[in-house]
Parts: structure tokens; C-alpha cells; sequence
């Protein structure tokens, strides 16, 4: 999540400096209202997508060898209370769920404020419009096809032509959709002030778009906007007729881009490619950052066990009867996410995959059909371990040391071929692989699948070219 934040803040930054730099004193305000909804849109959705650039999930194949992996493993998991890890988290779950909740009340308040100004108004309609009049200190303002003033008769005929005139160009241009989705992300983005800069800015452009109507008499106009401006402004769901600062739609009424000044519309393609490049799930500003035995891969923050040192130990060959040394590594499996123990099936319920199949092991060989019937004939381990599901049910880690032919030299050709390892990573990356969480005492908790697929030999077979899969038990 935090790094979700970071990418979000990030484009909506860069994007907001760019606009104010190169496009805010222009007058070709459709492109500019398309860039501030765009990048907004692309700052809240771009970090949540996954292109298939660098290695989505923490593949161990380029950390360890095949023969560690396949060795003996001893999984380390601390049987810590679940509460001590959890406070904080369930804190800041709570403030962000309190700071939500009031920015949906102020919202529902708007709502009831418009609904008390249309019950207790006079009504009329004129030319398509219905009129409010509620007899309230206020500028103009219109909600859809619902004009609310004042009252009508304050305004000479000239100056009630201007009023529909301009909500009229709201109404056309479908305004109100741009303030809907803004608040909206003002509910969920309740704490980031780039998201109220960005509502700020839309604003004003609508206002731009919908003064442009009356630009043939900017003077006489312009001093209208001055009179509306000592009014109270209107419901934050309403398109106000003094909408500040009213000095910048002044000038903005008489100004006219030049065509050469529209080369920095261009601006948007770095933007773009950009964002995409460095803000993304797959950018490389997710690679994952180890030190010591601590992990940040993806916003997660992942532990892992004190690594063991390496054991070693004289055995005898049963072929030649002489003395060999024989290293033993031992795993180090990962213990914490976020703060949160990692349990295995030996305190929690395991979770149930969301699909057809009984199991991840099920799912993922099913999935690597093509890729298995076009290897070599033998008998094959799918060497994917420690694969850790979040108390969502999301994969958030695993290891993948791709597959080895049972019998065959660790470097032999067949093993660890790169087409089934970048598919696993694409299969257990995917936002479709969806688990029903572990769960300790009816809660949810991480948990850790140590051993996945294959460790015993035989489960995977090809011969002539067609998979045979014997099912496993995870654990």
C-alpha cells in the first residue's frame, strides 16, 4: 500500500507541476480538462497495473541454486500473539476508515443542503430548465437541469441570458461527471492534498469552458462575475456562477493561445511513457530491496528466518565406499509481512484457491500444460516454494526456481527453462488468483505454503509429449 501511495503521489505530482508550468495560462481548455481527468485517473490506476517488463513477484531462481531449494527444509514460523503485530495497522485501518466516513457525511450534508434548497424554493421552469428561487443570499448555481437563485427578479434580462447561458455550457459538457468522480476521490483520497489541488484546477477549467459563451461582451460580463463573487458560494455537487479566483476568468475570457503554443499539448507523451515506465507495479522502482533478512518488494514489507550457516557432514558413497563431504543448506522462509506473524498449517486453516482446482499446485500445473507437453520426456519438479498469502487472499511472495527433470544434472537444458518460469510469474501475478484467506480462531492471517509442487518426484510426468499430473497435498 505504501508503495501504491508513492507512485500515486508521484504522477499526480509530476502531472500537476507539468500542467501548471505549460498549460494553465492557456486558453484550449478541453485538452486541459482531458489531461487533469487523465492523469488523475492514471495516478490512482497506473500503480495498481502489471506489465510483463521486469519479473512481477520475487523470483529466488537468481538467488539460490536449484539444489538448495530441493534440499531438506525446515520452516521457521514464531508463534507470536497476533495482536502485538496487528495494532498498528488496525490503527491506521481505522483513522483511514474515520477520515473516509467524514468526508462522505460532508458530502451527504451537500446532498441535503441542494434537497432543503429545492423543497422550501419556488419553482418555475423556462426553457428546459427548472428554477429555484429560494430567497437565500447566494450566487447562481445549478445542480443537472436544476437551476437554483436567489431570485429572479434581481437580475435584468441581459444578465438572466448570461446565468442560463452558463449553466447551459455545464450542462452540455457534462460537467457533472468530472465532479462526481472528484468526489469520489476526495472520499478515498481523503488525506492527499494533491487530489483537492486536483479538484481545485477542474473546477476552474469548467468555469473557463462555461464563460467562454459570454466572451463576446468580456466587459460587461466581467463586471457580473465581480458582483456575483460577494456571494456565497455553492454546494460542492453544483456548478457556482463564483467559483474564485474570478480575476483569473477575467483574463481568461480575452485570451487566445497561439497555434505554436499547442506543441505543448506534446507534453502529455513523455508524461506518459514515464509514469508507465517508472510508476507502474512492474517498474523498476518495484524491484525488491533485501538487506539483511528484511524484504521490501511491492509496498510489502517481507521478514525472513536468521539464515542458518551451512552444514556439513561426511558421508559414505554407497558406489565407491570412499568418504564425501555433503553440504547441507538450510532455508531461511519468510516469518513476516507487514509486521504480521506468517502461520502455516500448523496453527491456521489453509486457504482455498478461488477457481476449478483443489489447490494452487492443481492451478498451476493445469495452467503450464502447453509448456510441460513441449519438453523432453521424464519426470519433472515445478520448484516453486514459500509462497505467502496475505489475510486478502493475494499472493504476495513466493520463490521461483523454475523446473528440473528428475535425474538430470542441475545445468542439463531442460531445467529452469525461462518460457515456464516467466509463466509461473505471470500466473501467480495475476489479479485473477484470488484465495479464500487462512484463518486462525475465524480470522483471517498470512500464511505460507512451503511446499508447493513436486518435492517427492513423480507428480509431474511427460511422455510422449502429454502431461500426466499426479495431485499433491500443500501444506
Amino acid at each position: 500500500m505504501l508503495q501504491y501511495l508513492l507512485n500515486a503521489s508521484a504522477i499526480w505530482l509530476i502531472s500537476l507541476v507539468l500542467f501548471d508550468v505549460f498549460l494553465r495560462r492557456e486558453s484550449y481548455h478541453g485538452y486541459n480538462r482531458f489531461y487533469l481527468l487523465f492523469t488523475f485517473l492514471l495516478g490512482a490506476l497506473l500503480p495498481l497495473w502489471q506489465w510483463q517488463g521486469d519479473s512481477p513477484v520475487y523470483t529466488a531462481a537468481l538467488q539460490r541454486p536449484v539444489e538448495r531449494v530441493i534440499a531438506a527444509k525446515q520452516t521457521i514460523v514464531t508463534a507470536a500473539a497476533p495482536a502485538a503485530d496487528v495494532n498498528l495497522m488496525q490503527w491506521i485501518g481505522i483513522a483511514y476508515l474515520a477520515g473516509a466516513l467524514v468526508a462522505l457525511i460532508l458530502l451527504i450534508l451537500d446532498i441535503v443542503k441542494l434537497a432543503a434548497f429545492y423543497k422550501v424554493g419556488v419553482k418555475s421552469t423556462e426553457d428546459g430548465w427548472r428554477i429555484i428561487e429560494t430567497d437565500k443570499e447566494h450566487a447562481p448555481f445549478s445542480f443537472r437541469n436544476t437551476l437554483f437563485v436567489s431570485n429572479r427578479r434581481r437580475y435584468s434580462d441581459d444578465e438572466w441570458k448570461m446565468i442560463l447561458a452558463h449553466e447551459r455550457r455545464h450542462t452540455a459538457l457534462q460537467h457533472f461527471a468530472d465532479v462526481l468522480l472528484m468526489q469520489v476521490g476526495r472520499i478515498i483520497f481523503w488525506f492527499h492534498p494533491l487530489v483537492y489541488l486536483y479538484n481545485k484546477r477542474l473546477l476552474m477549467l469548467h468555469e473557463y469552458q462555461a464563460d467562454n459563451v459570454s466572451a463576446r461582451q468580456p466587459r460587461v460580463y466581467g463586471q457580473f462575475l465581480v458582483e456575483q463573487a460577494l456571494l456565497q458560494p455553492a454546494p460542492t455537487l453544483s456548478h457556482s456562477f463564483n467559483r474564485s479566483p474570478i480575476k483569473n476568468r477575467i483574463v481568461m475570457l480575452t485570451r487566445r493561445s497561439s497555434s505554436i503554443a499547442k506543441i505543448k499539448m506534446l507534453v502529455f507523451v513523455p508524461l506518459a511513457v514515464i509514469c508507465i515506465a517508472c510508476f507502474s507495479k512492474s517498474a523498476f522502482s518495484q524491484k525488491p530491496k533485501k538487506e539483511g533478512n528484511v524484504m521490501v518488494y511491492n509496498g510489502n514489507t517481507i521478514e525472513f528466518a536468521p539464515q542458518k550457516p551451512v552444514d556439513t557432514t561426511i558421508v559414505i558413497d554407497p558406489l565407491t565406499g570412499k568418504e564425501q563431504r555433503e553440504i547441507h543448506n538450510w532455508a531461511n522462509p519468510p516469518m513476516k509481512v507487514n509486521a504480521r506473524t506468517i502461520y502455516d498449517y500448523r496453527d491456521a486453516e489453509k486457504p482455498k484457491i478461488k477457481a476449478k482446482d483443489k489447490s494452487l499446485a492443481d492451478y498451476m500445473v493445469r495452467n503450464l500444460k502447453p509448456e510441460f507437453e513441449k519438453l523432453a520426456d521424464g519426470e519433472y519438479n515445478l520448484i516453486i516454494s514459500e509462497v505467502v498469502i496475505d489475510k486478502n487472499g493475494k499472493v504476495v511472495y513466493y520463490e521461483n526456481n523454475g523446473i528440473q527433470k528428475i535425474g538430470a544434472d542441475v545445468d542439463e537444458k531442460e531445467t529452469n527453462k525461462k518460457p515456464i518460469i516467466d509463466k509461473i510469474e505471470e500466473l501467480l501475478s495475476d489479479s485473477k488468483l484470488v484465495f479464500e484467506p487462512a484463518t486462525l480462531n475465524g480470522q483471517p492471517v498470512d500464511y505460507l505454503i512451503s511446499n508447493t509442487i513436486g518435492y517427492t518426484g513423480g507428480d509431474i510426468v511427460v511422455k510422449d509429449h502429454k502431461l500426466q499430473w499426479t495431485s499433491i497435498e500443500e501444506q
